[in-house]
């Protein structure tokens, strides 16, 4: 029986590339430039695997395509392919029943491997069992994830959106922390709940908890009751952002409510019961808090249920023109002001920088460079100023200058470690003497290298 294959890109060449990859003895291949005309072909012959582009006449028309597909024909794969690659997107597709999400240019040999995997004559049984196998490679190809701490993250998250475990962000400021939550949030199974958001770091530890637990009417004179953010996402998902933050009082009264769900508003004696799913971000080491006490370790494993972690911008900068194109469509859409791209010039200052504020700080440099550029490309003269600012006067001094190449702070710190255990002997006390760490702290760095001192005379290992 001959199996039909509806190919969608509003690239006519792309399209019949396609094809002509795709075509085998016993397949037809249905080529359409549009949603529409996808879908006309569709409802008139019906399709054994439907591959469709994401952005056609609209900017989500190939997710419209895949629903209506699935609506009508539930057990019809589809695969998504697009050169505007996202989380959310991603996320979409996957719920919609999209069983790969591919990014152009399309790798042809893994498309074919796809698509005969897809149709091997092994029943609708099979498919269904092996959904959940190609789900969780579904990101693979995703541009946006060639770092390999992204890959992970996009590898690990319909699993992670599905779940309703609680998901430790770590990444630096400006990183997307919030982005990835409200994305596990917006297509998760409490989607339709509260998303709540409170910043541990922005307030004292009275006020945090107030924030977080209420307070109720008379703690303190013209005081009113106020339900506190727990309350507010209850059957929801609270983001506990910079968690690393948090006092070692309020950690407590946190750790509580994760392993009882309950808590008293301050000031309360009345015990209230919450159904909250908590996500928490940092850019703190917490485990080197843990292992410093400054932060309760049974607190940090409640929240280390799924970890996820967001690499800097400075070291994905292989990923910086898919993040130009992105801010630039992004943005045009916003403003809408059309701009091309940039000139050669204007990418070699963007990747000499460090990016000190990581995705954050290259948007806003997009947005300002759109507004003063008089072309049709940002060109390096619509850049603000990008070198390093001087340190401030009464700074300390450095007893470490980074390379204008920058380090890589994983291997040195591994070769200091085994550094010091050298010069030690290795006496592992001696050895967090030379680093300045204590020997708690030592022993935690030493089993995340993977490292192992010697034996030594007068301690034991």
């Amino acid at each position: 029986m001959s199996q039909r294959i509806l190919v969608v890109d509003d690239e006519p060449k792309l399209a019949a590339l396609l094809a002509e990859t795709l075509a085998a003895p016993g397949r037809e291949v249905v080529k359409a430039t549009s949603a529409q005309a996808g879908w006309t072909a569709f409802a008139q012959g019906g399709a054994d695997l439907v591959i469709t582009d994401l952005r056609m006449e609209s900017e989500e028309a190939g997710l419209g395509l895949i629903e209506r597909v699935r609506k009508t024909s539930p057990d019809t794969p589809c695969i998504l392919v697009t050169a505007f690659a996202s989380i959310e997107a991603g996320v979409r597709a996957l719920e919609l029943g999209a069983l790969e999400y591919l990014v152009k240019p399309v790798r042809l040999r893994a498309l074919r491997e796809s698509v005969d995997r897809l149709l091997a004559p092994a029943g609708q049984e099979a498919l269904a069992v092996a959904t959940e196998g190609e789900i969780a490679g579904a990101f693979d190809d995703i541009l946006v994830g060639k770092h390999p701490g992204m890959r992970r993250i996009l590898e690990l998250l319909p699993r992670v959106v599905a779940s309703d475990s609680n998901v430790l962000i770590i990444g630096e400021s400006g990183t997307g922390k919030e982005v990835l939550a409200r994305a596990i949030h917006g297509h998760g199974p409490r989607k339709q709940k509260p998303f709540v958001r409170v910043n541990c770091a922005a307030l004292v530890e009275s006020l945090l908890e107030a924030e977080l637990f209420g307070i109720e009417a008379g703690v303190a004179t013209d005081v009113k009751a106020r339900p506190g953010k727990f309350e507010l996402a209850d059957g929801g998902t609270l983001l506990l952002d910079e968690v690393g933050d948090m006092a070692p009082g309020t950690q407590a009264k946190v750790l509580r409510v994760l392993q009882e769900r309950e808590f008293e508003r301050v000031g309360g004696a009345r015990t209230q019961r919450v159904d909250v799913r908590v996500l928490a971000a940092t850019h703190r080491d917490l485990e080197e808090m843990v292992a410093a006490g400054g932060f309760r370790q049974d607190l940090f494993y409640r929240l280390n249920v799924i970890r996820l972690d967001l690499p800097p911008l400075r070291e994905r900068l292989g990923d910086l023109e898919l993040y130009l194109r992105f801010f630039l469509q992004k943005l045009s859409a916003r403003t809408g002001r059309r701009i091309a791209g940039v000139t050669p010039a204007a990418l070699e200052r963007l990747r000499g920088h460090r990016w000190p504020g990581n995705v954050r700080e290259l948007e806003n440099v997009v947005e300002r460079a759109m507004v003063l550029t008089r072309g049709e490309r940002i060109d390096a003269a619509d850049l603000p100023p990008l070198d390093t600012h001087a340190p401030a006067p009464g700074a300390v001094q450095r007893v470490f200058t980074l390379p204008d190449e920058g380090v890589n702070l994983e291997a040195l710190e591994k070769d200091l470690l085994a550094q010091a255990l050298e010069r030690s002997g290795g006496n592992k006390s001696a050895a967090a003497r030379l680093l300045g760490l204590t020997r708690r702290t030592l022993g935690y760095r030493l089993d995340k290298h993977g490292l192992a001192a010697p034996e030594s005379e007068g301690e034991s290992s």
